[in-house]
């Protein structure tokens, strides 16, 4: 397969080969690519969670959310992450 890329992303290419990023455009594309579809792969993950929390509501299996938990655990993440 051949590609090429738009005019404006080969300085961008160029310069991870330079710097020594990666050792050549090819790695940089498939590098790329792959991070694409893991992003992909991990969207389709989180749309059908949604979808599946939206059937749950919809059949009436809800609750209410507890915005102090939420709180406390989106605190106890963020104090986690300074550790480390």
């Amino acid at each position: 397969m051949s590609i090429s890329l738009p005019a404006d992303l080969v300085p961008f290419v160029d310069q991870l080969v330079a710097t020594g990023v990666y050792p050549t455009p090819e790695a940089v594309v498939r590098d790329a690519m792959e991070r694409l579809r893991d992003d992909q792969a991990r969207f389709q993950e989180l749309k059908a969670s949604f979808d599946e929390a939206v059937a749950e509501l919809e059949r009436g299996e809800g609750k209410p959310l507890d915005f102090a938990e939420i709180k406390r655990k989106v605190r106890e993440q963020a104090a986690m992450r300074r550790t480390m």
